[in-house]
């Protein structure tokens, strides 16, 4: 039972990771399940469900990157500079509010820091929708591994 616990926790944080772009996220679901597998002996794996498994991972991870990079490739902004202008913009709008208060906190931060993404906004917005969708493609395929990896390993 505390395996089944230690595994589900770990898979479950390959899920959180892989909404990141740097971190594996659905090896580290295939690490759980491997895991799983060295404290059991590997008696609920099957030949079709491991091979599943490891399409699924590769197809996150190498499918992500090649899909990321094509979506983003022809775009005038950076991936990094869209989404650190994105976090950077919420997080002064945040600071901003907590240190001069809600209204005068926010007319502030659009007067000194709003002018700059405003222009680039559109273009950030367009690679973040990108960086969106393949995100969720490695969410997918990550959930999916937990089902299975439910349905088939945890016997």
């Amino acid at each position: 039972m505390a395996v089944k616990f230690i595994v589900t926790f770990i898979m479950l944080a390959g899920l959180l990771s892989t909404v990141s772009v740097r971190l594996p996220g659905t090896l580290i679901i295939l690490l759980g399940a491997i895991l799983y597998g060295a404290a059991t002996g590997f008696l609920t794996f099957t030949p079709w469900l491991t091979a599943f498994l490891l399409v699924l991972a590769i197809t996150a991870e190498l499918g992500g990157r090649a899909l990321r990079i094509y979506l983003t490739r022809d775009l005038p902004v950076s991936r990094v500079f869209s989404v650190n202008s994105a976090v950077t913009h919420i997080a002064g709008m945040l600071a901003s509010d907590a240190l001069l208060g809600p209204l005068l906190g926010l007319a502030a931060w659009e007067i000194i820091a709003g002018k700059t993404l405003l222009p680039r906004s559109d273009q950030v917005l367009k690679v973040l929708s990108r960086l969106t969708g393949v995100a969720v493609l490695r969410f997918v395929c990550g959930a999916v591994m937990i089902a299975l990896i439910n349905l088939y390993i945890f016997v």
